[in-house]
């Protein structure tokens, strides 16, 4: 009889036993599944795991749970490369036994059994439950706990945990065992008594919650090919932090993943379902999902967690701008993450605290004013210091507590010093912008878990129609020419509807500046002055200058404003200086293509060099779709659309079945 150890990926070990025929006779997980966990949910159609390992430890400590044994019945390979792509699992009772066996003096333990499952290799290259049955004919044994005899350190096997953010995660399995009575014993109505702790060290979930996420993630596999999720658990294997991302979100991130928004609104603000988010802009300038999950505390190890798992979500690409809510666990997870971006506090963030952390002041509405001068009216470092050191003198708040460690942070969200710093529309940098969470509309303080899990689908099916009828419309009608302005024509040509709009308001009001003059010359670079009448408050304008910068041989113009690091396009003082020297098209790098008509279809990501690693085959799979999605987009604008891309699809599945065969 030989005896051996398997391992889940967190390192716990379990020992089985086999008899010469390969039929699992006994097992135990080393450290178990903590007490009070008394369910453990049946295998079902759908489901997938990472990999051949996963699904099988988790059929094990399925049949655990239940009281039988397992035995695999069949494995299919692939001939030229010996790849395990197929194979069945059964109870270690299936079949019967053969003619020579039966003299043996064993005990017949064969019944015929039908339980078992079968799963197979898919082409998200994940292993996926095809066909499952749960029916014994047999009586099955008491759930088995105790340890079969221990075995010498020197022969076990234990894998090593995995380095990355993998390492205490396990899959699907794990999470599905999880203690509703454990997690969630409140009453439904009742919040005051859960535990909201800053550090807490598992979700607070309530009845019903685990089965909610269970039939949430089975649903989306079934339904979302390119579906991802991870799950993190504590020591005690309760359900700690969970991450998932959708198909489309998964290929938007790849177009528009270089500005992000880390939402952790619901989790500061102890809402009753505890979802972080992570969101960017699209072509047509509207919120776009790349990511969501839930943490149980603000911790730096939470954040640390997510963020790892939703780069290797994103095949290892980090973003070029991050924005969030002022957080140091934040801020030291995105230095341990992110070392290369640009981590920003969100500025529209800020200012909606002010009424919370400044209203009790005496001569508050002074302040509040003297405070959005000092954010929104100045252009150069020096006025800022200047309009802050005024404040803070004038109304004598010196000792302030919160705008004492605002000012600190000040390089992180004022927008004097962030010009340098690409936003793609998200820096709400004029008053009055602000970033609204992505599900505002679909979460509010009180919303339980299982109704957003319910309406999370429906909230992305709203954004997306949003997308798709956007497109429809860019691609359908020319918009309407307000002036005669060459630079006007040449971007209504490319530009999505609504990022032509917001530059075409840009265009309109260079009829506001006037008196463009040189100031100086420093070789190539010319410095100009612009004057433009601004409007302010009562409808009332006032003079104000503004210093651009213009280089004739490099096509570089840059405006003091930094309206194109802010917003993406150019602004309305570097459109004068450019007319005033007689350019009559706009300089190709300031026509961003992500803003064009056909960007996705434009778009080429950069490939990876050398072997088929995994890390090729996560950015094969987000490539792939992401193709297959922009045939998808064209093909439902008509009949003849949907007539060809359904052809174009069909002859390529045709094509790769050939490769396969060969």
């Amino acid at each position: 009889m030989e005896e051996k150890s398997l391992c889940c990926e967190d390192g716990e070990c379990i020992e089985v036993q086999k008899d010469e025929d390969g039929a699992l006779i006994e097992l135990d997980c080393e450290n178990g599944f903590s007490e009070g966990r008394k369910e453990f949910v049946a295998p079902a159609v759908g489901m997938e795991f990472e990999s051949y390992d996963d699904a099988y430890n988790y059929y094990i400590c399925y049949a655990k749970e239940v009281g039988f044994r397992v035995r695999v019945k069949n494995s299919w390979f692939k001939r030229n490369s010996r790849e395990k792509y197929g194979a069945v699992l059964c109870c270690s009772s299936q079949g019967f036994k053969r003619i020579k066996d039966v003299n043996h003096l064993r005990k017949e333990t064969r019944t015929g059994c039908p339980a078992m499952i079968r799963m197979r290799l898919v082409e998200s290259l994940r292993w996926r439950v095809l066909e499952v049955s749960l029916e014994h004919n047999h009586m099955l044994g008491a759930k088995i706990h105790r340890s079969v005899p221990k075995m010498g350190n020197g022969a076990k096997r234990k894998l090593l945990p995995s380095s990355d953010a993998e390492g205490q995660t396990i899959k699907l399995y794990r999470a599905l065992v999880i203690d509703a009575g454990a997690n969630g014993n409140s009453n439904n109505g009742a919040r005051d008594g859960r535990n909201f702790s800053e550090f807490s060290s598992k979700l607070n979930l309530r009845k019903g919650d685990t089965q909610a996420i269970y039939n949430f993630l089975c649903r989306m596999q079934l339904t979302n090919p390119n579906f991802f999720y991870l799950m993190d658990f504590n020591d005690e294997g309760n359900l700690r932090n969970a991450f998932w991302v959708d198909a489309r979100s998964r290929a938007a991130s790849g177009f528009f993943g270089d500005v992000i928004h880390f939402d952790n609104t619901y989790l500061s603000n102890k809402f009753e379902i505890p979802l972080v988010t992570i969101t960017g802009i699209n072509h047509h300038g509207q919120s776009v999902l790349l990511g969501c999950g839930l943490l149980a505390s603000e911790t730096t190890e939470s954040y640390i967690w997510l963020f790892r798992t939703w780069v290797k979500c994103m095949s290892g690409c980090s973003p070029q701008t991050i924005i969030t809510d002022r957080c140091k666990a934040l801020q030291s997870a995105i230095v341990e993450v992110f070392p290369r971006s640009h981590h920003c506090f969100g500025l529209s963030l800020i200012m909606k605290k002010v009424p919370e952390k400044l209203g009790g002041l005496h001569n508050y509405d002074a302040i509040r004013k003297a405070l959005i001068k000092s954010v929104y009216e100045t252009l150069k470092v020096i006025e800022f210091e200047a309009a802050w050191g005024f404040m803070i003198q004038r109304f004598g708040v010196s000792d302030h507590e919160w705008l004492c460690s605002l000012y600190e942070d000040r390089v992180r969200w004022a927008p004097v010093y962030l010009k340098d710093t690409f936003f793609a529309g998200m820096s709400a940098a004029r008053p009055g912008e602000s970033i609204s969470p992505f599900f505002d509309r679909y979460v509010h303080k009180q919303t339980p878990l299982k109704e957003f899990l319910d309406k999370y689908e429906l909230a992305l099916y709203k954004k997306h129609k949003e997308e798709s009828f956007a497109d429809i419309e860019s691609r359908s009608s020319s918009p309407l020419l307000k002036t005669k302005c060459s630079f006007e024509l040449q971007v209504s040509k490319m530009y999505t509807r609504e990022m032509f709009m917001k530059f075409q308001l840009e265009v309109e009001e260079v009829y506001s500046c006037f008196g463009t003059t040189q100031l100086h010359v420093d070789g190539p670079i010319i410095i100009f002055l612009v004057k433009e009448r601004v409007l302010i408050e009562g409808n009332r304008r006032e003079i104000k200058d503004f210093e651009v910068l213009y280089s004739r041989t490099a096509g570089e113009v840059r405006c003091i404003c930094s309206c194109f690091n802010f917003y993406g396009y150019l602004c309305r003082h570097a459109l004068c200086v450019l007319n005033f020297n007689g350019v009559e098209e706009i300089p190709h790098k300031y026509i961003l293509s992500r803003w064009k008509k056909d960007y996705k279809r434009l778009y080429v990501p950069e490939h990876s060099c050398g072997g088929a690693n995994d890390t090729d085959r996560v950015q094969w799979s987000n490539q792939l779709f992401r193709s297959a999605l922009q045939v998808v987009e064209e093909g439902i604008l008509s009949l003849d659309h949907y007539n060809v891309a359904l052809q174009s699809l069909e002859e390529s599945v045709s094509k790769v079945h050939d490769v396969e065969q060969r």
